[in-house]
């Protein structure tokens, strides 16, 4: 489970003893999507270092967040700094407590990080563990569980306001607009990422991004939304008709509706990524779409949108109680059009529990008369 801070701090010093390492570092540089420092600390700052060893855990950090750190993670030691002379300061620090060996994780450590570390502490050596955290965080506990399905019903709710603003004429990049500012509305901390608003022939680009194209009728549009409560992200997909679509369109999504239903009833935990990713795409490809399903079925959320465990052919792994996945699949054809369908669900070990199952998913046909 995740628990409390002094569980998760233990469970990250189980981890360190099993790489030998004396300590982890963890770095949070602005816009480097490191919610680590967060999860371990309580830290929601741009800018700072986490030193957890066997006994100590310091912050270090500079004068902007003095008073932030105080108040978000007073069981940590603050470390102030200024970051020219922060190496200087940590390598003071690594000799007071005889650290000879630091793991970091070479998946979110910088390069010129690791860098500055062989080149700085010449007494220390450096090591990495892939994941070594965000192993850790893919359970999560009932409090991380709350946030993320309060940030999902904040999330469903303002769909279901927004649809009536979904008219023949208005575009893509209005849409997003205003499907935005109905999540933010309902007590968003901010959008889990740009949404996705795809109609027509652009339903074919996965990601797509919102353009000046105005919706007319009969075409599919496919919304991909979220948003983040207490550093918590929710994500979901729903795609509706306007007005009446062809039987190609409408074979499409009942296609894609029926995929996501198989998958929805075997997601449990201890299942494996790619067992459930191919139950999902093996009946897209029985009906003659598996060509046009262009990504995995699915990817952990938590304090991130995509982390840990992935619902992919990639991944052979159980899936472990309590983690939380999405459910996504997808057809895309170009010249034709697209649908997606993404729920996000709390693995158990009978099942799972579908935090966004409030929203129909039978093909919307908004009335445009």
């Amino acid at each position: 489970m995740g628990g409390t801070s002094a569980e998760r701090i233990q469970r990250i010093r189980d981890e360190i003893r099993s790489t030998n390492a004396d300590a982890f570092l963890l770095f949070n540089h602005e816009l480097s999507g490191q919610p680590g420092t967060r999860y371990l600390s309580g830290f929601s700052g741009t800018e700072s270092v986490l030193l957890i060893g066997e006994k100590e855990k310091s912050i270090f950090t500079d004068g902007r967040y003095l008073s932030q750190t105080k108040e978000e993670c007073g069981d940590f030691e603050l470390m102030p700094t200024r970051w020219a002379s922060f190496w200087e300061d940590f390598e003071k620090i690594c000799r007071k407590l005889n650290l000879k060996k630091l793991v970091v994780d070479p998946a979110r450590t910088g390069y010129g990080s690791i860098l500055k570390l062989n080149e700085k502490l010449k007494d220390v050596s450096v090591t990495g563990a892939e994941n070594i955290l965000q192993k850790i965080r893919a359970v999560k506990d009932e409090t991380e569980l709350l946030q993320i399905k309060k940030a999902a019903n904040i999330a469903m709710e303002a769909f279901e306001e927004f649809l009536p603003s979904v008219k023949e004429g208005i575009t893509e990049k209005e849409l997003a607009v205003k499907l935005e500012t109905s999540i933010r509305e309902k007590g968003a901390e901010k959008i889990s990422f740009d949404l996705i608003v795809v109609s027509g022939n652009n339903g074919a680009k996965p990601h797509g991004k919102p353009s000046d194209k105005k919706i007319t009728k009969g075409e599919l549009i496919t919304f991909d939304f979220g948003c983040f409560f207490n550093g918590y992200a929710s994500d979901v997909t729903r795609t509706i008709a306007v007005g009446r679509v062809s039987e190609k369109l409408a074979e499409i999504y009942e296609t894609v509706k029926t995929a996501q239903e198989l998958g929805l009833k075997a997601a449990k935990a201890g299942i494996s990524g790619a067992e459930l990713d191919e139950i999902c795409r093996s009946y897209v490809s029985g009906k003659g779409y598996g060509d046009y399903f262009l990504h995995g079925t699915g990817h952990g959320l938590g304090m991130e949108v995509h982390e840990l465990p992935y619902v992919s052919a990639d991944n052979k792994e159980p899936m472990p109680e309590n983690s939380v996945i999405t459910i996504e699949p997808g057809i895309y054809i170009e010249g034709v059009g697209g649908a997606r369908i993404e729920d996000t669900v709390v693995l158990k070990k009978n099942g799972n529990i579908n935090l966004c199952g409030n929203l129909g998913k039978n093909l919307e046909v908004l009335s445009l008369s």
